[in-house]
This record gives C-alpha cells, structure tokens and sequence, in this order.
C-alpha cells in the first residue's frame, strides 16, 4: 500500500463520521472558499504540509524520529488533511512531493494524465509567484528530498517511455513529463525563471518594462549586459527586495549564457544514448558544423553548411526512432532532444537572413524542430513537408512561395494549441483559485522555440506583404506580420481586452473585444481580434461572416501589443482580401471619422417573412413529407431542407418527426400562469415596451422562459408523438434516443443566418427527459444571448416562431461543417472542411480539423484538430465524452474525396429546386458513421457581402498586383 492509500484510508474514515450535510458543507468549501484557503498556505510556514514522515513500503506512516525498518521507505512532508481530501474530492493536486507516489496516479491515462499536467502548473506557479504556496515552505527542512525526488522521477520516466502509445501517440506529453520531473542527467531550464523574475521586477520598477518585453520576446546573450547596466544605473534607488531580484536574474543569465553553445552541443553529444548506429551518420554530421554557431552567413546560392538544419534534423530523427531503440535509452535520447531545443533557442537569433530564400529555409528549418519537439504531430509535419515543395532554383513561383509562408504561419498556430490544448483543463481547473495560472500557455509557448518560429514567420509574412505591396496598417509597436484578416467589416468601438474567453462577462454590442479565445456563446459585439480564432465555420464565426463584424487572428505577441489600447476608442476594418486597419482615434483621418458616423446612422435591419406562414397545421408531421418549400411555412428550413435532402440523397438522411410553428403556436394561446392573459399576449406585450427598458424586457422575457418549460402540453398530444415514434423511429417514446434540434422562421433567410442561437439538445431518450426537451427548445428564442441578436438585426423580432426537428441520433465517429465555397482562398470553386472527431464536431468553436480543397485536388489543411476528448452519444442516452488521440488526422484521404463527390452533387442538385434559397453556396453538416456519410443539414450559405464591398474596404485592396515569379536571391 503506497502511502497515498494509506492517508486516503484514514481520510475516509475520518470523512465517516461526519453526518451527511457536514460533508455537504465542505464540498460547498472547495467551491467557495477554496481560494481563501490556499491563499493562507503562502504565509504558512509548512505550505501544504502538515509535518515530516517515514513512509514505509509495508503502507505504515511513521514520525521523523522513527526510521523504517532496514533503513527502507522515503522521508518527507506529509500533506495537510484538506489539502489530501482536496485531491480526493476534487482531483487537485498541490503536493510538489512525487516520491511514493503510485507511478498509476501520476500517469493516469483516465484523466489524461491530469496529475502530472498539474505537477508542472505547481512548478509554474512557483517560479512565477514567488513560491506561491511553497513561499514559507521552501524552508521547512526535509518536506522535500532532492534524492529521492530525482530517484523515482528517473524509474518513473524510465516506466512510462517503456509503454508502446508513449512514443508515438503521446510524444508531446510524455517528452514534458522528461522537461518538468526531477531525474538523473537532466537540469531544468533556467528560461522560466528568468522569465518570472524579469516580470517581478517590471511589476515594482515600470522602467524594466521594456527590457522584460526584450527578455520575453526576445531572449539572448546579449539581454546579460543590458540588465546588469540598468542595475547599475538604478541600483542606488532600489530596496533589499529589488537587489535580491536583481541577482537572481543576474545568476541565471549569466549561467543560461556563459557556456559556449558549441561546448554545450558536444556536452549534448556525447552522450551515451546518442551512441547508436541510427544517429552516426547524423552526429557526424552536426560535429561538422558545430563552430558555425553564432557566426553563421550565408552564400545567396548555397543553404550548407547550416548547423540549425542539422540540429532540427537530429530532433526529428529522435522522435522518429524512439520506439525502436531499446528502452534504457529512450529517456536519455529525450533528454538530449530537450538539451538540443535549448541550444537552438540560445543561438538560432545569431541567424540572420539577407535573402528571402534564406528567410524561407530558416522558418522551414524551426518548423521542422517544433515538430522534432513534439509541437506538432508527425503526421502535421508530413501534410506540411509535402505541401507545395520549394524549387531549388533562384527564382520559384511566386504563388506557391506566398502559400508556402501561409503554411509556415499555420505550423506557429498548430505548435501553440497543443500546448494551450494539452494543459486546457488543467489550467482552467487552478485558475479558479490561482489566477496566474492563466500564464502558464503563454509562458510554456515562449519558454520553447515557438517563439523563433513565430519571430521567423512574422518576418516572413512582412516580407511577402512587402513585395505584394500589401501592408497592415497598424500604430507603432504592433507588429504587422502577426495579424490575419478573416471576416471583412467596419467597426468603430472601445477595444475591451479579455484574458480569459471562458470567463462570463457582460460585453457591449458597441465594443470591439481582444480575446485569447473566443466563447462559444459570444453576444452581439462591433469586432472581434482572437489569439484562438477557434475554427472558420463554428455557428460564431458564421454569424460574424453574415453580420460583417470585421473578425482577425493576432499572435500571441500582437494580443500583448494591442492590450496597451484597451480602453482606448479604435477603429478596426478588414477588408476583402484580409488586409486589417487598426487605428486609434486621433490616428483617424477626417473621411474615416465621416465613414464611421456615417455607418452609425445608417445601420440596416433584416426583416423576417411572415407572409407565408401556416399556423393551421397543429400536429406532428414526419420528415419524409417535408420539402425545401416548406421553409417558413410550417417549419424552419432545417427541417425543410433536410426533408428535401431525404428525398434527394435517399440513403444519408434518417426517418425524423417535425413539430410545427403552428403546433407551438397553439400551446402559446394557453392561459399563462400568473399573468391576465396568454403565454402569447405576454409575449406580444414585452415586445412592445419602450425600447429604453431593455434590461426590463430581458428580465420579462426571463419569466416567460421560465413560464414555457412548465407549459401544459395540449390533450392528445403526447399519444399522438407516441403514434410518430413507433411509425417513424421503431420504438415506443421513450426507447429511441433522439436529438431536439430548434427550428426557427429567423434562421436562413436572405440577410440573416441565426446559426447556433436557439438550443439544440443531444441524444435524449426518456419520455420524461424529451416532453421536457421539447418545453426548452421552444423557450430557447427568448434567452437573452438569442433575444439580443434578433434585437440587433431584425425589424420584426417578435414574429418569430420555434418549430422543432427530432432526429434519431446517429454515433457517428467523426463530424462537422462543409461551406461549398473556398472561404480563405476567396475562390467560389474551393471546399471549406471543418471535422472533429464524435458528434457534433466544429459547431460550437472547438479547435477543427480545417482544409481547403482546392479546384486541383489539393487538400491543404489549415488547423489539425485540437481537441483532446470527442462527445459521443450511447444508445441509453445521454453524452459521453471519450479521450481521443491527435496522431492520426480526423479525415483520411478517402473522407475527403467522398465530401468532393458530395459537395458536386449538392451543387448540381439543390439550385434551382423549389424552396431553396439562390444558386449556393452552401452550409453542410454532417457526419461519417462507419465511413458512410449522414447528412444533418444543409443550408444557404449567408456571407454578408456589404461588409466587403463598401467602398473604404475595397480602396483597401485596390494596388495590389501579385507577381508571377520571385527571386529568392532578393533582399530583405
């Protein structure tokens, strides 16, 4: 019994006597007052300890002073009781302590492998906040034994690369665990602390401010000499605390760069495991240009010789031969991989490129490290390897180089959520009682060499913006190349700066919002700027793309320039081409400030028809009587045009049963519960209210939410849906699993889409569970997210009726978006693709699969997918959410040559059939179940083109002539 269980054992006994509502009070502890108490163990002299122990292999728990037996078991501090029971309830780690641990817990793939991703937020932590909860503890003697730490963390590292999955699928995870566990032959880096420190001294002396930004963007030797002639001359003003700082970064700068990066690289070479035939020939190799480092130039005709290529080689050919080599080496040869990325770091600034094929063969040479790093999937790699392969020849088509950089940007994006992905749960988890924690990404990603590769493909792009002649526009300070143009528009607001994008917040219709990622459930906004732009057919992005709220990606650097205008009135457009405009207010010409009060006024409403609806038909109807045509007249056009689907592509569209707008109808004209009328007139009244009350309105409209989840069913319905389900779905109500999908007059109509505003419920299968499903549905238009936007940008909002489709639900394996329209090429002929893995994939802004099939059968893919656990859908109901791997691609090649053949077939058929809305594009979502396609619904594609074409945004692009061909040999 290891001394986990042993506690574990006396906390459960002791939890035991507590009566029922005790322990319900201390569950309500951990959510409300967990903070509180964490925050005292920082002045606790013990930290997180409660004393120093034996442990004992027999599970015994002795005092300090009573050794085990034979001189076996470890010594160390011993958590206190809450801090145990915090572990047990709520699987929050705050013992820095691994000795002893069950190597099960620690590398536990149910939770994948949360235990360890918090060992290395504690570290994080510690470094950042001045020992956070170990602040005191550092010096309690004995709760921490360096010996014994680095002798498990060696046999533990030694076990989990031992394991077949841990080489291949979980490189990038188990390749951490080797950076943040104590073990023999491996130091940890100095980078973070210098990071940390360097931040702590910005915090209480702003005139470091820049060089920390230097030290965190830009680290190298040069930052030793520059800090130690700011402490010179500011030293005489600074306290105790200030000159303690100071030294200590002195200290790690000066031990990060002292050594020669040649000697580091032979002392990273010598080492016993790369002492095998496999990396002979490549070690060799790197000897040979090893004292290039630091001194590098470049003849514009010849890459070699190049010791970074070399470097960037040997780490990809570690990470592919790991899982042949025999197991004793495996954890030297990662240690050596995390020894090269440093030596990269430290000396790849001393590169400086003076051509653009050398700037090229540069980001070329970090992507392939990132990948060798496990940053990216070797897969990834591979797509991108492939992906339009530069000539060799001084001039090279000037496409395809443009292409290629857009690809190398793309590498920066998929490095970055992995890391961001990998810790996601876990940082949210400790950010609920450590908001430092919120750092960790950013720190993580600059602590790697990321950071090189986003400074190199930032250069990039500027360089190919340059010979286009196309420029952001941006004030001083931002850095041009680290922004992306997606959704044209035009907006004038306040930019509000948010941290955290799952963070609940009140936001401004008016305001325009910096986020790192973007919420799902995203109000009525003037524009958006994301570090995460989530994926480009995610229901948000959709509605900014149909509303021309002007929408733009920025890099992690950017997010940090641009925060220093928050709070500042900006102007923010992106035009056609993706060319984006930020200025602030006095920036602004005098045509601009016109064009702004001028939108202002002029801003334009959508109307919803009515004309043509039938609320006679008050009873359930099957889906395979539903065509296109009846879109806005007895139901919404999911329904509709998901009929006409089944009619068109027998096969891919299941039996389903549609509840009408009359059928809603209907039950609105019942008496409402405390109030002198019907749940209608209630309805009708609230909408007519002056429009300055509108917090009344939302409030009101609250109660009528509310009013319709308890709403009476009419006699006879029940039995009649009973009658549809055994017809229809083969079974009683109740024993078919079904999805609740809302199906509103607002949604698809010419000028407004309303993608992923009303509720849609998944894989409900009790009677009881779907009568009451189908109450929220219907009550879900007048929630104040979906009240909001239909305020915004409807003439009529009132005049929206709720029908609902149910659908029997489908387990399909892998799911998502298709827009018949290439959206970042532009070209009308090209195939957006967005695809996660389990149901209901990319609707909801989780990181997709994304490519872009082109017109020549290129697939070129955009984003890998990043999310790390799939919904899947039981046939009892309910969802599950399974862990899935990132190693393989979500669609294989076969996928996506079946969606092609779907999308040509979706483009020769609905156009021009009755009830269809123009000639297309379209919005598909789908699933593969068993490789065979099933089609969920297809819709008009709505891309609101006024964004686009007024005419600042089109003056925007206007100049730009791309040439055919480009010389490599040209100057930067």
């Amino acid at each position: 019994m290891n001394r986990y269980m042993c506690v574990v054992f006396a906390v459960v006994m002791v939890w035991a006597c507590f009566p029922a509502d005790s322990m319900a009070g201390t569950q309500n502890l951990w959510d409300s007052d967990l903070a509180k108490k964490i925050d005292t163990l920082k002045n606790d002299p013990r930290g997180p300890f409660q004393e120093i122990n034996w442990f004992c292999p027999d599970g015994k728990i002795q005092s300090a002073q009573t050794p085990c037996p034979k001189d076996e078991g470890v010594q160390h501090g011993r958590v206190k009781e809450w801090v145990l029971a915090l572990e047990q309830e709520k699987g929050i780690y705050l013992d820095t302590v691994l000795a002893g641990t069950s190597p099960d817990l620690a590398w536990d793939m149910a939770t994948r492998y949360s235990r360890l991703k918090q060992y290395a937020l504690l570290q994080y932590l510690i470094s950042a906040d001045d020992g956070w909860i170990y602040r005191k503890a550092r010096f309690y003697r004995g709760a921490v034994q360096a010996e014994d730490e680095n002798k498990w963390g060696g046999a533990f590292l030694h076990r989990i690369l031992a394991l077949p999955q841990t080489c291949t699928k979980d490189y990038f995870i188990a390749r951490e665990a080797c950076r943040v566990i104590p073990h023999v032959n491996r130091n940890k880096t100095r980078l973070q602390s210098i990071r940390s420190v360097s931040k702590a001294i910005a915090e209480k002396d702003p005139g470091f401010m820049a060089l920390r930004i230097k030290i965190h963007g830009q680290p190298e030797a040069g930052d030793l000499e520059m800090v130690k002639k700011y402490r010179d001359e500011n030293g005489a003003r600074m306290d105790a605390e200030q000159t303690q700082l100071f030294k200590t970064l002195l200290g790690d700068l000066d031990a990060e760069y002292k050594i020669l990066p040649a000697d580091l690289l032979d002392a990273v070479l010598t080492r016993d495991s790369l002492k095998n035939k496999r990396f002979s020939v490549m070690i060799a190799r790197v000897k040979e240009t090893r004292d290039a480092l630091g001194s590098l130039n470049f003849s514009p005709d010849n890459y070699e010789p190049n010791p970074y290529a070399d470097m960037a080689d040997l780490l990809i050919k570690i990470r592919k031969e790991l899982p042949g080599v025999p197991e004793n080496i495996r954890l030297p040869l990662i240690d050596a991989s995390l020894e090269l990325e440093n030596v990269l770091m430290m000396t790849v600034s001393n590169w400086h490129p003076e051509t653009l094929g050398q700037l090229l063969a540069k980001n070329l040479v970090l992507a392939k490290a990132a990948a060798g790093c496990g940053y990216i999937e070797s897969w990834e790699w591979d797509t991108f390897n492939e992906y339009k392969p530069l000539s060799r020849e001084k001039e090279d088509d000037f496409i395809g180089v443009r292409l290629k950089a857009e690809q190398v940007r793309r590498v920066v994006d998929w490095g970055t959520t992995m890391v961001t992905a990998v810790y996601g749960s876990e940082i949210s988890l400790f950010s609920t009682f450590a908001s430092q924690a919120r750092g960790f990404s950013d720190d993580r990603i600059r602590s790697s060499i990321l950071l090189a590769l986003g400074r190199s493909a930032g250069a990039l792009s500027q360089a190919i913006q340059k010979i286009s002649g196309m420029t952001h526009m941006v004030p001083d300070g931002v850095e041009t190349g680290g922004l992306r143009g997606m959704n044209p528009g035009l907006a004038f607001g306040t930019l509000s700066l948010v941290e955290d994008g799952k963070k609940p917040m009140e936001m401004e219709s008016k305001n325009i919002y910096l986020f790192r990622n973007i919420p799902s459930d995203l109000k009525p906004v003037a524009g958006v700027m994301s570090v995460s732009e989530g994926n480009p057919v995610s229901h948000v992005q959709l509605l900014a793309r149909n509303l021309g709220i002007p929408n733009a990606a920025v890099t992690e650097s950017v997010f940090d320039q641009l925060s220093a205008l928050a709070g500042q009135k900006i102007l923010f457009a992106v035009s056609q081409r993706g060319r984006v405009v930020i200025k602030t207010q006095t920036q602004m010409t005098e045509q601009e400030k016109a064009l702004v009060n001028n939108k202002e006024r002029g801003t334009e409403l959508f109307t919803v028809p009515v004309d043509r609806i039938n609320l006679d038909q008050v009873h359930p109807v099957l889906l395979s009587a539903a065509r296109a045509k009846d879109s806005g007249r007895i139901c919404g056009p999911k329904a509709a045009n998901l009929g006409q689907l089944k009619f068109q592509f027998p096969g891919t569209v299941g039996e389903g049963i549609i509840l009408p707008f009359g059928l809603f109808k209907k039950h609105m004209d019942q008496p409402m519960p405390d109030s002198d009328g019907t749940y209608w007139q209630y309805l009708t009244r609230v909408l007519a209210a002056p429009d300055q009350d509108e917090a009344g309105r939302i409030n009101a409209l609250a109660t009528l939410q509310n009013a319709i989840k308890t709403m009476p069913f009419l006699p006879g319905f029940e039995k009649e849906l009973n009658t549809l389900f055994m017809e229809a779905l083969g079974n009683e109500l109740g024993e078919v699993p079904v999805f609740i999908r809302s199906d509103t007059n607002m949604e698809d109509i010419k000028d407004f889409t309303g993608a992923g505003l009303n509720l849609t419920l998944f894989n409900i299968r009790e009677k009881k569970r779907i009568l009451a499903g189908i109450r929220e549905v219907w009550a879900s238009p007048y929630s104040e997210r979906s009240y909001l936007w239909r305020q915004k940008y409807l003439s009529n909002p009132a005049n929206v009726f709720p029908s609902i489709l149910l659908l029997p639900s489908v387990n399909v394996q892998r799911s998502g978006v298709i827009i018949t329209h290439g959206l970042f090429s532009g070209n009308p002929s090209g195939i957006t693709v967005a695809f996660c893995r389990g149901v209901a994939g990319a609707v909801d802004g989780q990181t997709a699969e994304n490519y872009l099939l082109t017109v020549k059968d290129e697939d070129i893919l955009l984003q890998p997918a990043r999310e790390t656990n799939a919904t899947t859908t039981p046939s009892q109901g309910g969802v599950v959410k399974a862990w899935v791997d990132l190693d393989e691609p979500v669609l294989n090649a076969l996928d996506r040559q079946k969606i092609r053949e779907l999308v040509a077939r979706v483009r020769n058929t609905l156009p021009g059939t009755p009830g269809i809305e123009g000639q297309g594009p379209f919005d598909i979502e789908m699933g593969f179940f068993n490789d065979e396609i099933r089609l969920f619904q297809v819709r008009p594609f709505m891309e609101n083109k006024r964004a686009g074409m007024t005419n600042y945004l089109l003056r925007l692009d206007m100049g730009y002539k791309e040439p055919d061909t480009i010389s490599l040999q040209r100057p930067l």
